[in-house]
């Protein structure tokens, strides 16, 4: 079994919260400023699924989660 450090068990997650802290700590990679692109576009999903419904949406959700959603709703 390989060894799996903290580091590398946390990029590997699709948290946002991981990619934040550890480009902080000068862990910045390209996989990390893509992930950063990412929750930009997250929040957007957010905020306009929270003008379509009127309420906040649930946080776990990802954001092909969050279109479809959104979508369902203008049909």
């Amino acid at each position: 079994m390989k060894h799996q450090g903290y580091v590398t068990r946390a990029l590997k997650a699709k948290d946002p919260r991981y990619v934040r802290i550890l480009g902080k700590l000068g862990y910045n990679t390209t996989a990390l400023q893509a992930e950063e692109v990412e929750e930009l576009d997250i929040d957007k999903l957010r905020d306009a699924y929270q003008v379509a419904f009127g309420k906040r949406p649930f946080m776990g959700w990802d954001a092909a989660t969050l279109m479809a959603k959104i979508e369902e709703k203008r049909v």
